[in-house]
């Protein structure tokens, strides 16, 4: 079995600011390996000012590492338009500033680790994420699904192939 770093980091390039992830609960709406993410400890968000309106209410220099979070969990991004997208969900989070912190990819989504960041995790000042709205009940109701509907939601919500779902009916 493989022994996960305790300062795995997913790394998102973000045009949403502090504020916004704060009220959302962490990080959203990636396109990424939920399984692979949720070997990580933690996620680091960079500043993406690369837009030219401001929907994520950007709060950071262009480029520059704002954000820590704890990673409570990989679960389905709550935007409606992004079905198979992911939302990195923090317990805790910290303010940090680490200027120029990203190295240039296309892809938004990084898998490193702090020391690359210089970020030493036992000097971070973590706070507990605000509470979260519920949500809607006419959200969380889901209607007769096929195996195959079934298996392909489950597959999403945990990282998976579809084939490597089974199902067990007991009448």
């Amino acid at each position: 079995m493989e022994t996960i770093d305790k300062n795995s980091v997913v790394c998102v390039l973000t045009a949403r600011g502090i504020e916004k992830i704060l009220e959302e609960g962490g990080s959203q709406a990636w396109v990424l390996d939920a399984k692979r993410a949720r070997g990580c400890q933690y996620v680091v968000c960079i500043q993406n000012r690369g837009f030219t309106d401001d929907w994520g209410h950007v709060s950071a220099p262009h480029h520059t590492a704002f954000v820590v979070g704890k990673l409570k969990e990989v679960a389905r991004s709550k935007e409606d338009d992004c079905e198979n997208r992911w939302r990195l969900v923090f317990s805790e989070y910290a303010e940090i500033d680490v200027e120029n912190a990203w190295p240039g990819n296309r892809n938004p989504v990084l898998y490193t680790n702090l020391e690359q960041f210089g970020i030493k995790p036992d000097e971070l000042e973590f706070h507990p994420m605000p509470e979260q709205e519920p949500v809607p009940e006419a959200k969380r109701q889901v209607g007769p699904l096929t195996m195959a509907e079934a298996k392909a939601g489950l597959a999403q919500t945990f990282g998976v192939e579809p084939s490597d779902i089974e199902i067990t009916v007991r009448g």
